[in-house]
């Protein structure tokens, strides 16, 4: 193993440490309290620090498990950063090969220039990606199984590695260890004869990552990370990851700095700096036919690191689509930034996207400041009404998506940028290009990947779903019982065409929960806008029944089971009964699946391509 690493370390061919590090990391200086640590973490989300000196030196590194130990110990968070960061750290410098990062054990590597400053940071992750975009060149060179052994075994956590059958093909030394077990014991075997309690190889099926999940491993509850790893739009294999041994011995630590977190963060930062990323696929609610094909091209999409463009009318949940799309993406353990290109004044929104340098302009912040593409590193950018940017900026836009290189303004220099674009408009950019207003050359660059989200009015069936949805969700957020919709007012809100789409269907449900004095809202209590209702129709499909949690249209939901069935019967058929595959079609999580399939009663499928019958539950 050594030799190869050598023979890996001499590759005089693969790329500079600066392509594959994050650039302008944050950092801290050492006479910083560990209160303004513990903040920096939390806004950003991130696990370490580099500690720097008024030279942009580094002097140390600042961890979230160094702060631990130091609040066990009894350490003030008004004490500097000096007295807790570990002193001794290793650097290397941005010009060399990343093959010498290779066996360097440590988590964050700071990375520095010439004069010994400061550059970027230089991740695990980083490595790992940048050893994975090189394979093809080093399987002429060493064995590949070797190599990654290297890089496994310079890891402080348990790492294993299993291919697509859920067989074990690497596992170090330190997850060895922890389980009393030899190495080679373990490689050959099936994942699930030598990790108890694992999902590794649901994850194979899946090919969603479950990242910070407890798992019970010999009595003990684990931190533990499952990553599929993909290669030409394909799951191979998948990669554990034991984060912490014994963590219920850190869970007091955990709840003191969380506490402590929650308490600096409340009373610092501004509302809409806690901004969280929405939630997936499951969080986009409806059963139609036309959401669940858009959820179908978005979950295809998000395996791919290529451009997508999300159209439809205001208040359709692009953002949801955005941020689904950035959790089930190879770029998913970055961050998911928004920038709404509509919203930012022109003469301030090359600032906000490219960043700026000190002294660029009257009033910039001392140090300068990143903008959203550098923030967006080995994540996700959202930009969203791309529609409303300013030619001016469409132009520079272009060069950044073709370069993937930003200049901040009153920089002369250039940051490269690892990003993801998703961009949102609710114009039709295909009309704005024939009067001129939108470049034809930017349009192609965004529109690889289309997705049209559907209106509310052409989705009629959802709205039930939707409106039962937020309705028990404010009950709850306000502390009320459970409400319900008169079949009258259900009327109303079905029959209303929405150009709001759901986010007024949302602010509308929230107002009448508000407002609403009964435990059933009622027609008059709806605005003037949705008009009166009075049903004398015999067949009128609504009915009020108690023993549920809303009102229901009895027909529109039978409806919708039955369509729900059809859609599961031929995505089986499509995908020739293979469950796993069938739910990433459906946009839903296997287990939702096997739900779905007792609900139904199904049972068996006869695949017309075989003539066989399959098995499903």
């Amino acid at each position: 193993m050594i030799k190869d690493y050598e023979r890996l370390r001499e590759l005089d061919n693969a790329d500079p440490v600066w392509k594959w590090m994050t650039p302008n990391p944050y950092t801290v200086f050492s006479n910083n309290t560990l209160r303004d640590t513990i903040l920096l973490l939390q806004q950003y989300r991130i696990d370490g620090l580099p500690v720097i000196d008024e030279e942009k030196k580094v002097v140390g590194i600042i961890t979230k498990s160094r702060l631990m130990r130091c609040f066990v110990e009894g350490v003030s968070p008004d004490s500097p950063v000096s007295e807790a960061m570990t002193s001794s750290v290793v650097t290397i410098r941005q010009n060399e090969s990343i093959n010498a990062a290779y066996g360097i054990p440590v988590g964050r590597l700071p990375v520095v220039d010439e004069e010994g400053r400061i550059t970027g940071i230089l991740t695990r992750t980083d490595i790992l990606h940048s050893y994975a975009s090189h394979i093809d060149k080093l399987e002429e060179t060493v064995h590949t199984a070797s190599i990654l052994n290297t890089i496994l075994e310079t890891a402080y956590e348990g790492i294993a590695v299993i291919d697509l059958n859920g067989i074990i093909r690497e596992f170090n030394e330190a997850y060895a260890r922890f389980l009393g077990i030899k190495r080679e014991d373990a490689i050959g075997q099936h994942v699930t004869n030598i990790i108890e309690n694992t999902r590794l190889h649901f994850v194979i099926e899946t090919g969603v990552a479950e990242k910070g999940y407890i798992q019970r491993i010999q009595g003990q509850d684990m931190v533990v990370h499952r990553i599929p790893i993909w290669r030409d739009g394909k799951v191979i294999g998948a990669i554990g990851m034991l984060i912490f041994h014994g963590v219920s011995e850190l869970y007091n630590i955990l709840g003191r700095m969380q506490e402590l977190s929650r308490q600096v963060t409340q009373n610092i930062l501004p509302e809409e700096t806690i901004k969280r990323v929405n939630g997936g696929f499951e969080d986009i609610i409806g059963n139609s036919s036309e959401l669940q094909n858009v959820k179908r091209i978005a979950r295809k999409a998000a395996n791919t690191p290529s451009t997508v463009l999300i159209t439809g009318e205001s208040g359709t949940g692009k953002e949801m689509f955005a941020s689904a799309i950035h959790k089930l993406s190879p770029y998913a353990e970055g961050p998911f930034v928004s920038v709404n290109c509509a919203a930012i004044p022109e003469h301030l929104l090359e600032a906000e996207l490219f960043g700026y340098e000190e002294g660029a302009f009257t009033g910039a912040k001392k140090g300068g400041k990143p903008g959203k593409f550098e923030l967006a590193h080995k994540g996700t950018l959202f930009l969203d009404e791309i529609g409303d940017m300013p030619p001016l900026m469409q132009s520079k836009i272009l060069r950044v998506l073709q370069e993937r290189e930003v200049e901040r303004v009153g920089g002369v220099g250039k940051h490269h940028v690892d990003v993801r674009i998703v961009a949102a408009t609710n114009r039709r950019l295909e009309d704005m290009i024939q009067k001129g207003d939108f470049r034809e050359d930017l349009y192609y660059r965004l529109n690889i990947i289309r997705l049209a989200i559907p209106p509310l009015r052409e989705r009629k069936e959802d709205i039930p779903l939707l409106l039962t949805h937020h309705l028990k969700l404010f009950c709850k957020r306000f502390g009320l019982e459970n409400k319900n919709f008169s079949k009258e007012a259900m009327y109303a809100l079905m029959n209303y065409p929405w150009p709001g789409n759901v986010r007024e269907l949302v602010n509308t449900v929230e107002m009448l929960v508000s407002l609403s004095e009964s435990d059933i809202v009622q027609s008059e209590d709806l605005p003037e806008r949705f008009g009166r209702t009075i049903i004398t129709n015999p067949k009128m499909p609504f009915v009020q029944d108690d023993n549920q949690e809303s009102t229901v249209l009895i027909k529109v939901k039978h409806s919708v089971l039955e369509r729900e069935k059809e859609l599961i019967l031929k995505t089986l058929a499509e995908t020739h009964g293979n469950k796993a595959a069938a739910a990433r079609k459906l946009g839903i999580q296997r287990s939702t699946l096997y739900e779905k399939l007792k609900k139904h009663n199904i049972t068996t499928l006869v695949s017309d391509l075989s003539n066989t019958n399959r098995t499903l539950v």
